[in-house]
């Protein structure tokens, strides 16, 4: 079996917003906007990384916060970038919270971590090619 892609998908209360932070915080650009009786998505891509924004028709229950690293199971992404630092300022600009501020942790490579508006985790990772 080979997968062709992977594709993260948020649920969220306000998809018109978290959307707009998406594209103006990290440069993904909105592809379409589908409406269905189960809610609306919106499917973003920057380069090859997918994300859909879906808003269901009846308001989503919030996460339980208790920590994003506290339970099992997908509780951040991983993006990859050229650089970090520049990565987490637009974030920022854009309504991004810092959670850990850009931090080299071997030669090459540096990561941060952000929430997004809707408090999703988001490594920001930036690595040497080499």
């Amino acid at each position: 079996m080979t997968v062709r892609g992977l594709e993260a998908g948020i649920v969220t209360h306000d998809g018109e917003n978290l959307s707009r932070f998406y594209e103006r915080g990290l440069g993904f650009t909105l592809n379409r906007i589908l409406e269905f009786p189960q809610g609306t998505v919106h499917r973003l891509h920057n380069g090859q990384a997918m994300l859909k924004i879906f808003q269901p028709a009846e308001a989503p229950h919030d996460a339980d916060g208790n920590g994003w690293s506290n339970t099992c199971g997908f509780r951040y992404a991983a993006i990859h970038v050229a650089d970090a630092a520049a990565t987490v300022q637009q974030a920022i600009d854009a309504g991004a919270s810092v959670l850990t501020p850009v931090t080299p942790h071997r030669p090459g490579a540096a990561f941060a971590l952000l929430t997004d508006p809707d408090g999703n985790v988001l490594e920001i990772l930036q690595e040497d090619p080499t």
